[in-house]
């Protein structure tokens, strides 16, 4: 499963944040990145409503999706926790929203999010959100690269020196927004890949040692995940899309399984000129039936799609 390590960043944030030390520390967890357009989401008709105890708000992306949704106070930790007394504010932005305990000496940050960090939370079924039925359609993507740090992880790769796919995409792709700017509507996504080992034993089986060694080379699931997302979705600004994977040097073709499958554990879309791949997630577990799944047997691939190849319920 992929799964993000933070909010898909900006590119035109990118290099403020990563020279914050806790931003690169999560960063450096990542050795599997996509680079992704869209128009920049952002908050529309903010309101406080005071006798639920939430904010709501709009969400809109231009040209692309609008929903309503809000924030439930109640379930944000450190506001739950406050005296009845304690001041609150809110400052409320078209791309931020934040909230901040009033003292006498000065203002604590309890909480802040923007549009895609709401989004983010929505797609992990967080209790915090509500409404945003449309979220997927929010949170859709255009595909433009995909790409791994075969040596090092994706700070090494995309931040502390320069990339040549994320400049050629900086110069080529079009505004999607009219106004706006590229380096706003391109997101870089940094995702972990994280592995779920499945066995059979049977009744007559004789179990050894070895077989519940799970042991695996991360650096050859990461080269194998990147070649199969190229291999099925396309991105445009890849070079290379390997048409002999699954078969490889450097990934799990001759590794032993007798099947493995990729999929996105979070609620985007991702869209390319041959289709779209949705992810999902349920909330407690980084695993769902909504999501879609690239499946690995033998030296077949198949695509399978939630609620067309299998049932999503």
């Amino acid at each position: 499963m992929l799964d993000l390590v933070c909010t898909p960043i900006p590119n035109s944030m990118a290099s403020q944040i990563a020279a914050i030390s806790m931003a690169e520390e999560k960063i450096r967890q990542s050795d599997f990145y996509m680079i992704c357009g869209r128009a920049e989401a952002r908050f529309l008709n903010i309101k406080k409503n005071i006798e639920l105890g939430r904010i709501e708000f709009d969400i809109e992306v231009p040209n692309q999706s609008k929903d309503s949704g809000w924030i439930d106070l109640n379930k944000v930790v450190l506001i739950k926790g406050l005296d009845e007394d304690a001041l609150i504010s809110v400052d409320c932005r078209e791309l931020y929203i934040c909230i901040n305990r009033i003292t006498t000496d000065e203002e604590e940050r309890l909480f802040e999010c923007t549009p895609d960090y709401i989004l983010l939370l929505k797609g992990r079924k967080s209790p915090i959100v509500g409404g945003l039925c449309s979220n997927l359609k929010l949170a859709k993507f255009d595909l433009l690269y995909v790409g791994i740090a075969k040596i090092g992880d994706s700070y090494d790769r995309l931040f502390a020196k320069g990339h040549k796919a994320r400049q050629e995409i900086l110069a080529n792709e079009p505004q999607r927004n009219p106004g706006a700017r590229v380096s706003d509507e391109t997101y870089l996504f940094l995702f972990k890949v994280e592995p779920i080992f499945l066995k059979e034993f049977g009744q007559e089986s004789d179990l050894q040692e070895s077989d519940l060694n799970y042991y695996y080379d991360h650096k050859r699931l990461v080269a194998d995940a990147e070649k199969a997302f190229i291999n099925i979705l396309r991105p445009s600004y890849n070079s290379m899309h390997y048409p002999n994977y699954p078969k490889g040097k450097d990934g799990l073709y001759d590794a032993g399984y007798s099947a493995y499958s990729y999929s996105i554990s979070e609620g985007i879309t991702l869209n390319t000129k041959f289709g779209e791949m949705k992810g999902g997630r349920e909330r407690d577990i980084p695993m769902s039936n909504d999501a879609d799944y690239i499946l690995v047997k033998g030296d077949e691939i198949t695509f399978c799609i939630s609620g067309v190849d299998f049932d999503a319920s």
